[in-house]
Order: structure tokens, then C-alpha cells, then sequence
């Protein structure tokens, strides 16, 4: 299964152009950065511009969450301190279809109880009018480092 995988991954990456100079990945960069301030702002009205309405959001922990989910868990209470994104890369798709991977950094949690994750991300932009809006978006723990050899 981990080898078709990762010549799923292989092959798509083939497919794919990156360009970090190409205005789709430029706006998409741009949104996702308007993203991280909503979450931290906990601006449920950028958010439901930001996310499309078929939003899939699987969570490092299997946990799969729709857009109204997603919005309603920062009416319930979730707040964000921090998050920052590094190493992200966008690879242009389709005209309309922009990937970004990269490392998210965050701070989040509910009634004061706060917990830091280290991720890594895979986030699908899908174009809408001229707006770009997230579609899917994955999170994953990075694997443990691999132990030393004596």
C-alpha cells in the first residue's frame, strides 16, 4: 500500500508545474496567509469566504471536518495563538487548481487550555469567480526521527 502510494505521489508530481512566480500560486499563498489571520482573529465571516462549501479538513488524527463544522468549533470556543506556515510550496495543477505542502506551526485550543503542534500540510486550492478557495486540507504528524544506529 506504502508503495502505491508513493507512486501516486510520484506520478502526480511529474504532472504538476511549480512556479512560485505564477499569479495563481502568488494569490493562493496570499489566501492562505488571509486564512491563518482569520483562524487566529476567529473570523467566522472570512472563514466561510476562505473555505469552499464542500470543505473536506482531515485532521492529524483521522478526524474528518466539513466547512460548517470547521466554523462552528470556533463559535464553540477554539481559538488560535499562533499559527504560522514554513517551507510551503504550491504546485500549479489546473488553471483553477493550485496544491500547497508545507509545515504548519500552531497554537490552539479551547477555554484557555492551549496545546502546540509541529504538522505537515497538504492543502487543495480550488478557484471560484476570482476568488481562491480552500477545498481540501490534510494535516500529518511528522514521523518520529529514526533511531541511531550504535
Amino acid at each position: 500500500m506504502k508503495t502505491l502510494f508513493l507512486l501516486a505521489v510520484a506520478s502526480i508530481t511529474l504532472l504538476m508545474t511549480t512556479a512560485a512566480e505564477d499569479p495563481s500560486i502568488t494569490a493562493v499563498l496570499a489566501a492562505d496567509k488571509a486564512r491563518g489571520a482569520a483562524m487566529r482573529a476567529a473570523d467566522t465571516n472570512a472563514l466561510q469566504r476562505i473555505l469552499a462549501d464542500d470543505l473536506k479538513y482531515t485532521h492529524s488524527n483521522g478526524f474528518l471536518e466539513t466547512k460548517a463544522a470547521h466554523i462552528k468549533s470556533y463559535i464553540d470556543g477554539l481559538r488560535y495563538t499562533r499559527f504560522e506556515t514554513t517551507n510551503v510550496v504550491g504546485h500549479l495543477i489546473t488553471p483553477d487548481v493550485v496544491v500547497l505542502n508545507g509545515i504548519i506551526d500552531q497554537t490552539k485550543g479551547t477555554n484557555g487550555k492551549m496545546t502546540d503542534y509541529h504538522l505537515l500540510f497538504q492543502a487543495v486550492w480550488r478557484k471560484k469567480g476570482s476568488d481562491w478557495q480552500l477545498a481540501s486540507l490534510q494535516t500529518a504528524a511528522p514521523p518520529a526521527p529514526a533511531a541511531k544506529k550504535p
